[in-house]
């Protein structure tokens, strides 16, 4: 709609798009590295690690794991901080346990102390609650109304990028030597390369991160904070409305099953890797990054095909359908120890799972507009921290006992229960009609040099 019809004084713009906006999503991107950068640091070479620190592969997988199972609790303080807060201090919040956590990591380079470097683990773990719900409405605070989706996926491929790192660099810097004091050293490499890193990135956010522009970017956005500013419901009222809104509980089994089958896959990949292939601890970490930097062109493509179109059933349900697929040739690659076949389902699983991520948060933005999206992206990534921490433990024990045949078909036929919850979904796009409403309602906001 154009900005004049929605403006009584053509001279005082109740909109505008900032330049700085890339400067924030930057940001957030080396924030999101320094934190999801260490998601998957011992399990993908668990066998390096169970052998170091003489703990069992199921105490190695508890290091990935714990992010899923402390993010449960976590979102409702987090969300709080978010919405009442802003996104400044969110991310301060966030900077300040990644750096504590990695600091205490590097004194944890020592056989005898898995218990110190779990802890580390466990606090940065915490902090990346304070990081998947933050590119939707990072997005819709500084992105005009046609950069939104991108802005969602720019902001994720912060995440992918992170999650490569977590594939890439503990293979090639942690070998498997047969001295413990070798592997040691190693480690202690790593631990303190992430610790630098994060004290960094805090800093910059320190001094450089803003939560909002002095005005809104979008009529949307700005009838969305008049939302926020007449409404007196609390956060229960929200969360009944949530638990009542049948496309947004399709939607959080499709997106908890869709992303959770990537974390146990994450996860799982070293040690169904080595039961076909040995010594193949570097390889697995070549996959990964394959997934990784499919899964980084794939949040864009979503994002910036989405903001095009605005297809978002058609997108939404045909992307989970090809990440399915892409999940089904990775199962058939490994049980019939063809790498190539291994490969071609990394790319198109990470491509696919990737902009799924991008689409998911979207729709649910669109399903429940006006409410805050940090607290509705919230709820939607407790299903796949909850759905994933469940497949981790179960699946591993199926692993263990029965080998990988019974974990593929078992993810399998998980994921596919997302893509018939999208099919039977109706298209709702509630904030793509704000629009036509949004010139009834002023939101009067003054410059703040400031912000």
């Amino acid at each position: 709609m154009d900005q004049k019809q929605c403006n009584e004084n053509p001279t005082v713009p109740l909109t505008r798009v900032y330049a700085r906006r890339w400067l924030m999503i930057t940001i957030f991107i080396l924030y999101a590295i320094a934190v999801i950068g260490q998601w998957l640091q011992y399990s993908i070479i668990s066998n390096i690690i169970a052998r170091y620190y003489d703990v069992s592969l199921v105490a190695v997988n508890w290091t990935s794991l714990v992010f899923l199972v402390i993010y449960i609790p976590m979102v409702f303080p987090a969300s709080y901080v978010i919405d009442r807060l802003g996104l400044r201090w969110t991310m301060i919040v966030g900077c300040a346990l990644v750096t504590s956590g990695s600091w205490i990591k590097v004194f944890s380079a020592s056989p005898d102390r898995f218990y110190v470097t779990f802890i580390g683990q466990a606090v940065i773990s915490s902090a990346q609650v304070f990081v998947i719900s933050v590119p939707g409405r990072l997005a819709a605070n500084w992105f005009g109304p046609h950069e939104i989706s991108t802005a969602t996926a720019i902001g994720l491929f912060g995440c992918q990028i992170g999650i490569g790192i977590t594939f890439l660099l503990p293979p090639n810097i942690v070998r498997n030597h047969e001295q413990l004091e070798n592997i040691g050293n190693d480690l202690f490499v790593l631990y303190l390369t992430t610790a630098i890193f994060a004290s960094l990135v805090t800093v910059v956010v320190f001094a450089f991160f803003r939560s909002d522009p002095p005005l809104p970017p979008s009529d949307a956005r700005r009838l969305q904070i008049l939302h926020k500013t007449e409404s007196t419901e609390g956060f229960l009222t929200l969360t009944r409305r949530l638990l009542t809104n049948r496309s947004y509980l399709a939607l959080w089994h499709a997106f908890g099953v869709t992303i959770g089958v990537f974390n146990a896959l994450s996860t799982l990949l070293n040690e169904m890797y080595l039961m076909r292939f040995k010594s193949g601890e570097v390889e697995v970490g070549y996959i990964g990054v394959v997934i990784t930097i499919l899964g980084m062109a794939g949040a864009i493509v979503a994002g910036v095909v989405l903001d095009r179109t605005h297809k978002f059933k058609l997108m939404i349900s045909s992307v989970c359908a090809l990440s399915w697929i892409g999940l089904i040739l990775i199962g058939i690659g490994l049980l019939l120890e063809h790498k190539w076949i291994i490969y071609l389902g990394a790319i198109m699983f990470g491509f696919f799972n990737a902009g799924y991520s991008t689409l998911g948060f979207e729709v649910c933005a669109e399903f429940t507009y006006p409410d805050p999206e940090g607290v509705t992206t919230a709820y939607l990534t407790v299903a796949h921290q909850s759905y994933g921490a469940a497949m981790i433990l179960i699946f591993g024990k199926v692993l263990e006992s029965y080998g990988d045949l019974w974990v593929h078909i078992g993810l399998g036929v998980i994921g596919f229960t997302g893509l018939v919850a999208h099919i039977f979904t109706k298209d709702l796009q509630k904030r793509q009609n704000a629009k036509e409403i949004a010139c009834r309602n002023k939101v009067h906001l003054k410059e703040d040099p400031s912000a």
